[in-house]
């Protein structure tokens, strides 16, 4: 099992991590991260379960995770941001599962917009971030992340085994969730800690890292289905796609039911 004082040794972060709760089972590890916010707990706590009965994606998708095979972790944030710079923390949280997978696993890992984090065109980890306006502006979000870590081909449902993926797979090996835990912390430190000053580095990052620049895509926006080519992607603004049809259209990714890269 996870624990905080596994994580938090020799853990290389100020403020990620500088609370850590390591729970059996829970609901949501986002809901057991938001009775802890509303508490008081300080920004950089980390909330990390190793089940979740009742795990939470976009578009209200269940997230799976068997029993002790993954990191399902949610942290709390209180970033100052303004309203138009919201998109920036699930930007920031998915670099951070990227650079995690990267170093703890060894495997090259990208985005696929707008918070999913693929490595050879397969899911790997996921990001939901979820966010409050208490004094008029969103000064409090919880950011969770799922990431397959030892999850066996075999344990994954009949409809994943085509998309999803864990680090195991693709190393060939069991990986440590001790390893992956402690360097999430330390690159949500670099990335989620002030995004808002960090927006910049956070964009060109983010673009280096996408899975659909270039690429042909569907995208289930608004009720609608619409083809393309994606020519340009950012975090706040959205991407731009040349619709098969000619013109160019921008999604957010608030508004993107489902994204599918058809080559």
């Amino acid at each position: 099992m996870l624990t905080p004082h596994a994580i938090g040794a020799r853990l290389a972060a100020r403020n990620m991590g500088r609370k850590i709760l390591c729970l059996k089972s829970v609901g949501s590890t986002n809901d057991a991260a938001w009775s802890q916010a509303v508490e008081g707990a300080p920004h950089g706590t980390a909330i990390f379960a190793e089940e979740q009965r009742r795990g939470r994606g976009r578009m209200g998708r269940e997230w799976f995770a068997p029993r002790g095979t993954s990191i399902l972790c949610s942290v709390i944030l209180r970033p100052e941001i303004s309203v138009d710079r919201v998109p920036l923390v699930t930007a920031a949280a998915a670099l951070a599962a990227a650079d995690a997978v990267e170093e703890a696993g060894g495997i090259e890992a990208g985005i696929r917009f707008p918070n999913d984090v693929v490595s050879a065109g397969k899911k790997l980890a996921g990001v939901l971030v979820e966010s409050r306006f208490i004094s008029g502006r969103p000064d409090l979000f919880v950011a969770g992340i799922g990431v397959n870590v030892n999850v066996a081909a075999s344990d994954f449902p009949k409809e994943l085994r085509a998309t999803a993926t864990s680090l195991s797979i693709e190393k060939g090996e069991e990986v440590s969730r001790i390893h992956v835990a402690r360097a999430l912390m330390e690159a949500m430190e670099r990335w989620a800690d002030d995004p808002a000053h960090r927006i910049k580095e956070i964009r060109k990052a983010w673009r280096d890292r996408s899975e659909i620049l270039n690429r042909r895509v569907r995208i289930r926006a608004e009720g609608k289905t619409y083809g393309g080519v994606v020519e340009e992607v950012d975090p706040i603004e959205g991407i731009e796609v040349r619709l098969d049809a000619g013109p160019v259209r921008v999604f957010r990714g608030e508004h993107i039911e489902k994204l599918d890269v058809a080559g």
